[in-house]
């Protein structure tokens, strides 16, 4: 795939063990971005789309 002028090309995050020292780190540092990258890495929603949700008590 060639890139045009000004786009940048962003793959996903394949290898699992690189998934699991990224969630231990952001366990220990940061509950909030903790779930937000296990949120994303599930849902398949990008963090644009992550970010407006809101939850909602009933």
């Amino acid at each position: 795939m060639t890139n045009k002028q000004g786009q940048n090309s962003v793959e996903p995050i394949r290898d699992l063990e690189k998934i699991r020292m990224i969630k231990e780190y952001l366990l220990h540092q940061s509950y909030r971005d903790y779930f937000l990258f296990t949120f994303g890495i599930n849902s398949g929603l990008r963090i644009s789309d992550i970010l407006p949700l809101r939850v909602m008590y009933v």
